[in-house]
């Protein structure tokens, strides 16, 4: 075989393994689970850390390692907001992977598959019958595991059903016909919660007592908390009463499947960020998926009870 054979082959063999791969053919990248954690593959993970990182404008330099964490979420963020993809959730779907496609069309990312040692799982896997089995066997403080009814879920309605918040737990449960048919991590209020831009620390904990749902709104943009924006770059980030930068544009924060408790804007809502102790502005933050359920099994007038 002459040379120019066999550099020909070797340029068909090079092209092959990292000809640019379709980012709008991957399921949507680390997307909003209960347990809010990232199954994708590897290779997927490092493809959109070499895009994110190719993009001048962000300046972002990410450790192209397969490796999802909070680095490439903050990168997802600020790439969704660079080019105003909403909503700015931190995982990659439908428009974030159109936009990345567009951009990354010059790209050389790795379309054969990264040989990796393949990740144990430690998590175990818990025989659960029945709610009083998992209020036995889990930690319902420190745990981030969720239980589900699905009978008594499909049985649901806005007259039998009811929300209880276990500050002390960090848990909310819903209700059907009295029993709990799901029980789920949530964020509440911080007791001592630092603003950003003042540099103040202030009490924000959630109210403790009964309320009804005064209004529900699936995609819902807050009107106090959000961001600043100046000939499209961030000026300002937290409560919009003590912006006084001047004029610019304002984009409230996301609040998917927002259920309102007071007037004062306290209430419960979707979020990527929520833990296992209290650190919100006193709203109560949710899993998507569960936000999502609860949204769709309450209706305005439902009873919720906060307490300790």
């Amino acid at each position: 075989m002459n040379i120019l054979k066999i550099l020909s082959i070797s340029l068909v063999l090079f092209s092959s393994a990292y000809a640019s791969d379709s980012f709008t053919k991957y399921d949507d990248l680390c997307e909003k689970i209960d347990t809010q954690e990232c199954v994708n593959d590897v290779n997927q993970i490092k493809n959109l850390q070499i895009a994110l990182n190719s993009n001048k404008n962000l300046k972002i330099k990410l450790k192209t390692d397969g490796k999802w964490g909070d680095e490439t979420k903050k990168a997802v963020i600020k790439f969704q907001e660079y080019y105003k993809i909403t909503p700015v959730a931190g995982y990659v779907g439908t428009k974030t992977k159109r936009k990345l496609e567009e951009i990354s069309k010059n790209i050389k990312i790795a379309k054969k598959k990264i040989k990796t040692k393949k990740r144990i799982k430690t998590k175990k896997r818990l025989k659960i019958k029945s709610y009083a089995d998992f209020r036995k066997k889990i930690n319902l403080r420190r745990s981030f595991r969720i239980f589900k009814d699905k009978k008594l879920l499909s049985k649901a309605n806005s007259h039998n059903t009811k929300l209880k918040i276990d500050i002390s737990e960090q848990r909310i449960r819903l209700y059907v016909n009295n029993k709990v048919a799901l029980c789920s991590p949530c964020t509440t209020g911080a007791k001592r919660k630092l603003e950003p831009n003042t540099r103040s620390i202030r009490d924000k904990r959630t109210p403790k007592g009964i309320f009804k749902i005064k209004e529900k709104i699936a995609d819902k943009r807050s009107t106090i908390f959000g961001k600043f924006y100046k000939n499209g770059k961030m000026v300002y980030k937290g409560d919009r009463r003590k912006y006084k930068g001047g004029k610019a544009k304002y984009v409230g924060a996301s609040l998917r499947n927002w259920m309102r408790l007071t007037s004062g804007g306290i209430g419960l809502h979707a979020s990527r960020y929520v833990k296992r102790d209290p650190g919100t502005n006193g709203c109560i933050r949710l899993p998507f998926k569960v936000a999502s359920t609860i949204f769709a099994k309450v209706n305005r007038g439902t009873q919720v009870s906060i307490v300790n």
